[in-house]
């Protein structure tokens, strides 16, 4: 049997040139050619395959069962073969999708079969990715369902345009909605919420990208009968970070009001003193992110104990016994901070004169706290970033490179998310900052610490003096309590400690705080008196007393006219507020 001839050089240059493998068999199942890149990918020789059978040389899985050989020689129609095991000389194999194309002469008489072998092992390596990863999915997207589907509280889901994607049992027992019924209806035609037409929580948190919790907002059920919730809202996005619509989850108050509501225990962890349910869960974050070196970023007002709470984390970690330094960096400028926090060397700049140790330098080993670190200028959050980074740093006017083991923890009173959108603090430089976020909520929204701390500061106060029994008047810890503390509890210390050198006797009198506080009380017990009667419902004058009184605060405004705050926020709307 002879090799098959091509018809010229141009053929032959051709079929050399493809990058798939081909023979020619003959009738009788014999090769009659191969070209080049059959040979390289077999590992045989053009002459040691030529006359031999087909299955002995191409190996191939559907030789003994679903080879179509046979069938083209008899239809002379091609048939293609996929995912088809082919092994070489050596046995190594590849998947390989196959194609037998009859070979015909000028008669149009079936001579032979072409077959053409493509490498598909990197395609069905692919494949079989993309299906580990669809089965991934599929159980994550199945575990969050179950998730969903078992806990109490009611969750939906939303897209941009607010219509409604999914809705869990709880939702559905607590509207009397089923899901197959409201989905893709708008969120605010079926729930008919207080807050739909304005300040609605979850548009808010789609709009701004913040997490709100604890809303207080009611609904209307299928029936018409209004349910009042606690709502949570948080945006919704894709896997690239790009938002897609919003999730609120809200709990039914109706239950909560059948629960007796706890008195709170007073947990004095690390000197913070404090029966709050948020910061008792700052406490347990503290713990738990102590015991790893991830870089912390501490949020919060003046004055609600940023920097105890970075003294807490160092303390508790390994980092423990190693040095723990602050930095105020809205006390100096740039240049002046560069050479704070990295040190110079002598003839640096003007006036240095001899070398200094930066701050990086001085807590090797232990924990360096940035408080005000949204006040750092662009140049210096780039250095800032290489530290984190790279673990290094130089200081001014030197060109060596200084190791740095120092964990950060920074914070601030600016929310970095809105420097961010302005252009004023590096993204990348946020991201390293927060991989651990501490918010820590201010003092006029954890008003039931005041006695609490009040007492602590007297006892502290009183244990240095050797002893101090002496305590506040009602009238004085009601003005206390009615102040709205924008100095929060360094303010609130500040003032306990005026009320002590100020005062003589063993009760400290309301006369003895500082005169804001005394103008902010006396308000409030004309507030007291004004809206003693909780019988009638408040009218527009009586609202904008309550209002005044108590600093626009609508919560405490609402407490005082005896009324919700929904109620509240309904008459404001009424009346035009």
């Amino acid at each position: 049997m002879l090799p098959m001839k091509t018809t010229g050089s141009f053929d032959s240059l051709l079929i050399e040139s493809l990058t798939d493998g081909m023979v020619a068999i003959s009738p009788e199942g014999r090769i009659r050619y191969a070209n080049r890149s059959f040979l390289e990918r077999s590992g045989y020789r053009l002459e040691e395959v030529l006359g031999k059978p087909c299955r002995e040389i191409v190996q191939e899985s559907i030789c003994d069962s679903g080879c179509p050989f046979a069938e083209v020689l008899e239809t002379g129609r091609p048939v293609d073969r996929f995912d088809v095991e082919v092994r070489g000389k050596g046995g190594e194999g590849m998947s390989a999708c196959v194609n037998f194309t009859p070979l015909k002469d000028a008669s149009g008489e079936v001579t032979g079969v072409i077959e053409v072998i493509r490498d598909i092992t990197k395609l069905k390596e692919l494949k079989d990715n993309l299906k580990r990863t669809n089965s991934m999915y599929r159980r994550e997207r199945v575990k969050i369902r179950t998730i969903l589907d078992n806990i109490p509280s009611g969750v939906y889901t939303v897209d941009q345009e607010m219509n409604l994607l999914s809705i869990n049992p709880s939702l559905e027992r607590i509207t009397g909605y089923r899901e197959d019924e409201v989905l893709g209806k708008k969120c605010a035609e079926v729930f008919r919420s207080d807050f739909c037409e304005a300040g609605c929580p979850l548009k808010r948190s789609m709009r701004t990208g913040e997490t709100l919790r604890g809303v207080e907002v009611n609904l209307r059920t299928r029936d018409g009968s209004v349910v009042p919730i606690a709502s949570s809202t948080a945006v919704l996005r894709d896997e690239e970070g790009v938002p897609i619509g919003g999730i609120c989850s809200f709990r039914d108050l109706r239950e909560l009001h059948l629960v007796p509501s706890p008195s709170g225990q007073v947990r004095d962890f690390q000197g913070m003193v404090s029966k709050n349910p948020r910061i008792h869960e700052v406490f347990d974050l503290i713990e738990t992110v102590a015991d790893s070196d991830a870089n912390v970023l501490i949020e919060g007002e003046s004055g609600t104990g940023k920097e105890l709470v970075a003294r807490a984390i160092h303390r508790l970690s390994a980092r423990g016994e190693k040095p723990f330094l602050g930095v105020n960096c809205a006390s100096l400028n740039e240049n002046l901070m560069e050479s704070e926090l990295f040190g110079h060397v002598r003839g640096a700049f003007t006036g240095a004169v001899k070398d200094r140790m930066g701050r990086f330098e001085m807590a090797e080993g232990g924990t360096l706290f940035l408080d005000e670190v949204s006040e750092i200028g662009m140049h210096l959050q780039a250095k800032l970033l290489r530290v984190i980074q790279e673990k290094e740093y130089n200081r001014v006017g030197e060109t060596r490179a200084r190791k740095a083991d120092v964990r950060i923890i920074s914070a601030t009173n600016r929310r970095l998310k809105e420097l961010l959108a302005g252009g004023a603090f590096r993204d990348d430089l946020y991201y390293r900052l927060n991989v651990v976020s501490v918010v820590l909520p201010p003092l006029r929204e954890r008003k039931e610490d005041i006695p609490i701390l009040v007492k602590h500061f007297l006892q502290r106060s009183g244990e240095q003096r050797g002893g101090d029994n002496r305590a506040f008047s009602p009238l004085a810890m009601q003005a206390l309590l009615e102040y709205p503390w924008p100095g929060n509890v360094r303010e609130l210390e500040n003032a306990v400690e005026r009320a002590k050198i100020c005062s003589r006797g063993e009760v400290i009198e309301e006369s003895a705080l500082p005169v804001e506080i005394r103008r902010r009380g006396a308000a409030a017990a004309r507030c007291a008196r004004m809206f003693g009667d909780r019988t009638a419902g408040p009218d527009a004058d009586r609202l904008r007393e309550a209002l005044a009184c108590c600093g626009g605060n609508r919560t405490e405004a609402a407490a005082r006219l005896g009324v919700s705050r929904v109620t509240l926020w309904r008459k404001m709307k009424q009346a035009g507020f």
